[in-house]
């Protein structure tokens, strides 16, 4: 039996229809520009003049929204607001045709580019491309528009390491290439030198200042917070880390290290901080110093002591939320775990407990609870000591003064001048704070004191 064909005649959908023109078409134009530099804001006011003109200049289309990115890189999406409201538009039905400049306007990361187009084709909108005369919609357009794009995103590479290429130049120079935009304490002037912000420059003085008289940098961050410092920005919004970074920075003493970080990707714009991947270069006295030397150096040997200290330890932060200069200083003598503060229920009295000794912990320790009072006295006791036999110490004191490094210096000054003082009569928050290295807890009666000048004291009460 013969076989028999029947046509069934093709019905166009909505949007087949749309594609092939019938009716007036909803065209979005998107613009972006990749600066901030004046002619290129010149010609982004350009683009948006040409398109808003061309869509109303033609009676079979109607403008269904200009889209626009001002100085927003191209080689991703996600800070493109402009570009993702467009694609929004566009799956909610409200654009039938799409028209940009240029595919490198469009977007210089292939994945992005193809991602995007075929998504916009599979709900028949096409994209017009005017410089290189492609529309996505017709047989060869998306082979064009691939291996256009990749062309883009080489460009976008090209341009990104001529650009790199263009600092470390600079740098090998000795020219710098700094943004004082996120540097507390320094302007430039009208030859690009930096100078101090009188202003922002005391509070990196007081940042300095107390570090070293031993506040930890979640206290600093906190009191600034607490007592609106605005910082770089103008705000005041401090985080330890950030006062970390600052204790670390090297311009603040005048010098100037370059290539601290570099773009490793240069699609997504990650930095990638240089451990040795690149060369760096270091300029001593670049410019005026906030802090004196000696002061950064001595930082800088207690930033590693305080480090150092807590790997010691097994402690993560010497921080406390109540600035209480006894924490993270207090240890077991039997088994070395951090005694942590407590309140006795009822009468509220304060008590240290070795952690070791929580349920939480597995009760590894057997360690008796110890009074804060007791603490405080063994404190003065063993301070009181040193007043006491001061002449015996003070030569220590002198050769650390005058031979040691920049830290030991700055103890064996302080030692000399606080001694002079006389013994105390209860224990002062700050002094502990700013000589206080440790405290072992061998019983409630019997402790061992150690200060930072690298005296022990034995106390028994």
């Amino acid at each position: 039996m013969a076989r028999k064909v029947t046509v069934i005649p093709a019905s166009p959908t909505k949007t087949t229809v749309a594609a092939e023109g019938a009716g007036r078409k909803r065209v979005a134009a998107y613009c972006r520009v990749s600066t901030e530099l004046e002619e290129q804001q010149g010609s982004f006011k350009n683009q948006v003049e040409y398109y808003t003109s061309m869509i109303k200049g033609r009676e079979d289309w109607e403008l269904a929204g200009l889209f626009a990115d001002d100085g927003i890189s191209g080689t991703g999406t996600k800070k493109r607001c402009g570009f993702m409201d467009m694609i929004a538009a566009c799956e909610e039905g409200h654009v039938d045709l799409v028209i940009t400049k240029s595919i490198s306007r469009f977007a210089r990361n292939t994945a992005d580019s193809l991602n995007y187009c075929r998504k916009l084709k599979s709900l028949g909108i096409p994209i017009i491309f005017e410089k290189e005369g492609i529309n996505t919609m017709e047989a060869s357009g998306e082979l064009m528009f691939t291996i256009l794009s990749s062309l883009a995103q080489e460009e976008s590479r090209n341009i990104s390491e001529n650009t790199a290429w263009g600092i470390r130049s600079k740098f090998q120079q000795g020219i710098p290439h700094i943004n004082t935009e996120a540097l507390l304490g320094y302007d430039k002037d009208a030859d690009g030198n930096l100078v101090i912000n009188e202003e922002q420059a005391a509070v990196v003085r007081r940042v300095y200042r107390d570090f070293l008289e031993g506040w930890t940098v979640s206290e600093i961050s906190r009191r600034l917070n607490q007592e609106g410092v605005p910082g770089v920005h103008g705000v005041a919004k401090w985080h330890p880390c950030t006062i970390e970074r600052m204790l670390q920075n090297e311009k603040h003493v005048g010098d100037l290290l370059m290539q601290k970080t570099f773009t490793s990707d240069f699609l997504t714009k990650t930095m990638t901080e240089n451990n040795g991947e690149l060369e760096q270069y270091y300029i001593k006295d670049d410019h005026p110093a906030i802090i004196p030397r000696e002061d950064w150096d001595a930082v800088q040997i207690e930033l590693q002591r305080r480090e150092d200290f807590r790997q010691t330890h097994g402690i993560h932060t010497t921080g406390s939320s109540t600035d209480d200069p006894l924490y993270s200083r207090i240890f077991c003598a039997a088994c070395g775990g951090k005694y942590v503060r407590k309140y006795w229920k009822g009468i509220r009295e304060v008590f240290w407990k070795c952690e070791n000794t929580e349920k939480k912990k597995g009760h590894t320790c057997a360690a008796e609870n110890v009074k804060e009072a007791a603490l405080q006295r063994a404190i003065v006791i063993a301070w009181n000591s040193l007043v006491e036999h001061r002449d015996r110490y003070l030569p220590g004191w002198q050769r650390m003064a005058t031979e040691g490094d920049a830290l030991q210096r700055y103890r064996g000054r302080l030692m000399i001048a606080i001694t002079e003082d006389g013994p105390l009569e209860a224990e002062v928050p700050e002094l502990t704070r700013m000589m206080l290295e440790e405290i072992r807890v061998w019983s409630p009666t019997e402790l061992e004191v150690a200060f930072l000048d690298g005296s022990r004291k034995k106390i028994r009460l």
